[in-house]
């Protein structure tokens, strides 16, 4: 897959009879993964178009929005699905105010005659562009929504589902397991007062799920490692300001500090509880261990 970071109107030479896909992929869910798919079987060529930052981040003043993948996870995702091309075009204020025709005619110039998309696509300023319009000038593949467990797979149901601690129907609707990576940060070394030493990351940017326990799996330099996490304050041992995920890693004794993991998760264990004393808090430590190692 070759990949183009590109500002809207830039000529590419990609050849002819292309078929994209084209959309935010927030996730590159199970519904996205369709389209993709579907986008390899009808064309010469498959492309898949994107847009970063996300055109809330720009369009909206003080929004943070928080991402199921950041660019690089949704790039790696992408490439799984080996499409040939994906573009990505910078969103900017500029971009917003594209019309309907002229992204269209832009989708001519780069070599597209067939789109797959699905049945909510809408595109251009204020969203003005819709399927009939593609109809007129391409060959166009409707996709009818996904559904799992009698649940529509789209980015803002997963991300509902998380924050109501439902990660195994999310994980499903996803197609694996939600993840956040990142750097590990030094804490405060509350965990490994209490015997259970964690590996701590900032959630900002990351869609956070429901505040509480987790079963999760641990990725470390290509190794896999069951765990637990903790998503919240530390109310117990001096409430934090800010939302921290705390992981401690079975059977694991390094210092990983300014290393990169990966957090998978598996399971929602319990809410995140205020204990009335460290030796309380020790004791359902070691219960959530057991039923996970058990469980998992």
């Amino acid at each position: 897959m070759r990949v183009y970071k590109i500002e809207i109107g830039k000529k590419l030479n990609l050849g002819s009879n292309l078929c994209a896909t084209i959309g935010n992929f927030d996730g590159v869910h199970k519904a996205h993964q369709l389209l993709i798919n579907e986008c390899k079987r009808n064309g010469e060529k498959s492309v898949v178009i994107t847009f970063y930052p996300h055109p809330l981040c720009v369009l909206k003043t003080n929004f943070n929005y928080c991402f199921l993948t950041n660019l690089n996870r949704k790039i790696n995702l992408i490439r799984k699905l080996n499409p040939d091309y994906l573009i990505i075009i910078e969103f900017t204020r500029t971009t917003a105010l594209t019309k309907k025709d002229e992204f269209i005619d832009y989708l001519k110039t780069i070599g597209i005659t067939s789109i797959v998309c699905g049945k909510d696509t809408f595109f251009g300023y204020k969203n003005e562009g819709t399927i009939s319009d593609l109809k007129k000038e391409f060959k166009v593949k409707v996709i009818d929504d996904l559904y799992v467990d009698d649940l529509k797979i789209s980015s803002s149901n997963i991300k509902a589902l998380l924050e109501d601690g439902k990660i195994e129907l999310a994980n499903k609707l996803l197609g694996r397991n939600y993840m956040i990576e990142g750097v590990v940060v030094e804490g405060f070394h509350n965990g490994e007062k209490l015997g259970y030493r964690t590996a701590n990351l900032d959630i900002l940017g990351n869609v956070p799920p429901k505040n509480g326990v987790y079963a999760v799996n641990v990725i470390y330099n290509k190794k896999k490692y069951l765990g637990m996490c903790n998503v919240g304050y530390n109310p117990t041992i001096g409430k934090l300001n800010t939302l921290k995920l705390e992981t401690h890693i079975f059977n694991f004794d390094k210092m990983i500090y300014g290393e990169e993991i990966k957090v998978e998760f598996l399971s929602y264990i319990r809410k995140e509880t205020k204990f009335s004393s460290l030796d309380e808090l020790k004791s359902q430590l070691k219960k959530d261990k057991d039923l996970i190692m058990k469980a998992h």
